[in-house]
């Protein structure tokens, strides 16, 4: 190839790129300004109600939907505090990224599969066909579980130990937020592990036998997982993060074992069909 061609080819790639990347940029936008601009409120009519949205940037659907986070997650006697005047504003604009990022999700994997798609063989995309969906809801079970079931044990455990020691219970508004939302994330991402292990196996990178063997390492690795995403340092809350990922590792394994067998069915049938 001559460094023309390279260079021209290298071109395309990136205006496509460019343009896919525009086409997430819009999307995200609009969701982002919808999520900060506007709020939900309810209307009472004849005894039935009414949602609707209205203009308030301060009071936008950001900022209610951090309320739900700090009613359901934060003790009653935590209290949320302002450190800087501008922690407010960066708070809520980061959970309204966040609510937008979630809303763009399915325009970005698209664009991303319709970009990589053309360098991938067939096989490969049958496998991102085949785990696009599960991966998506396993990341939204896996924030749903951090968001709504472990952080609230976390933040209690962290109450108990400032009440402990003769401390008035509060938080920043923004070390809440930005601890939250990287935390969540970080969940959603581990509950990708069975996805991971079976894209491996069905396309024979890894064997069945290779996870089975590593097991123990998967403990330990869940564990530093655990120890780095749970800020108390302690023993509990990093065993409370570490468990699911272990139950998940279990998981992927028997589902690898079956997509092992069932690659070694498949080729065995053709090639008795070759014959």
């Amino acid at each position: 190839m001559s460094d023309e061609t390279f260079i021209s080819n290298s071109l395309k790639h990136i205006e496509e790129l460019r343009t896919r990347l525009i086409r997430v940029l819009i999307p995200f936008g609009i969701f982002f300004v919808f999520f900060v601009g506007l709020r939900i409120d309810f209307l009472h009519l004849f005894g039935t109600t009414i949602p609707f949205v209205a203009i308030d940037p301060y009071h936008n659907i950001g900022a209610q939907f951090t309320q739900v986070l700090e009613a359901h997650v934060l003790p009653s006697s935590t209290q949320l505090i302002i450190v800087k005047p501008t922690d407010a504003v960066v708070a809520d604009f980061y959970v309204c990224m966040f609510l937008a990022l979630i809303f763009t999700m399915p325009v970005l994997v698209y664009e991303v599969s319709a970009f990589i798609g053309p360098a991938l063989k067939s096989s490969e995309k049958a496998l991102i066909r085949v785990t696009l969906i599960p991966a998506t809801l396993l990341f939204i079970t896996g924030a749903v579980v951090g968001i709504w079931f472990i952080a609230p044990v976390l933040f209690r455990i962290f109450f108990l130990f400032d009440v402990g020691l003769g401390a008035q219970p509060t938080t920043s508004i923004l070390n809440f937020i930005s601890f939250l939302l990287i935390y969540v994330a970080a969940f959603g991402i581990s509950f990708e592990i069975p996805v991971f292990m079976v894209g491996l196996t069905r396309i024979g990178v890894v064997k069945y036998e290779v996870w089975r063997k590593n097991w123990r390492y998967a403990i330990i690795g869940s564990l530093i997982f655990g120890m780095i995403f749970s800020p108390g340092v302690t023993g509990f809350t990093m065993v409370v993060i570490a468990v699911p990922m272990i139950i998940l590792y279990f998981g992927g394994m028997y589902f690898a074992r079956r997509t092992e067998r069932k690659n070694f069915v498949d080729q065995s049938e053709g090639v008795s069909e070759g014959l």
